[in-house]
Order: structure tokens, then sequence, then C-alpha cells
């Protein structure tokens, strides 16, 4: 009983270090699919009030396409003057627009 206890300490041991070897390799904050700029506070502020903001960086929309969905969202009850969401709608069509529109 006492081999099985030594054996059981040093695979616990083993396993402490392993995971935090890897963890000090693991970046503490995963890679920001948001680019900073113009927009981008504003954005972060208003769109994460209800939801989300992940599947986001996945779309692409013109920028028509951006303000429809933007004043929706609006719509639905996002807290925001309809100067914020011309500034999330300029930040999303600059970084996240049809790429063919994308300038």
């Amino acid at each position: 009983m006492h081999q099985n206890t030594r054996t059981t300490m040093s695979w616990g041991a083993a396993a402490a270090l392993l995971f935090f070897g890897f963890a000090a390799t693991i970046p503490v904050r995963a890679d920001d699919p948001f680019p900073e700029g113009p927009g981008k506070a504003v954005f972060l502020k208003v769109c994460t009030q209800c939801h989300a903001i992940e599947p986001i960086a996945t779309l692409r929309h013109s920028k028509a396409e951006w303000k429809d969905l933007v004043f929706d969202m609006r719509g639905m009850g996002a807290e925001a003057t309809d100067e914020e969401c011309n500034i999330i709608i300029d930040y999303l069509a600059k970084n996240f627009g049809k790429k063919d529109q994308q300038k």
C-alpha cells in the first residue's frame, strides 16, 4: 500500500509539472480576431451587451448589410445611439466586409 501511495504521488507530481510546464507556454489571451482601430471600443461595449462576439469575426457583409444587422440588433434591445451604430458599422465594414469591398 505504501508503494501505491508513492506511485500515485509521483504521477500527481508529474502531471502537475506537465500542466504547469505547458501552461507557461500558453498565451494569457488567445489571438484577438478583432483588429485595433477606430470603432473597436464602441463595438465591444455595445455588441457584448447581449451576446458573444466571436462568431462575428467569421462573417463578411457589405456595409449596407452590416447597417441592417446593427440597426436590427438595436431594435432588439442593444443600447446604442445612432452615432455609436454608425461607428460600429464603419468598423465592421472595414474589418469584416466582403473581400471585394474591403479597402
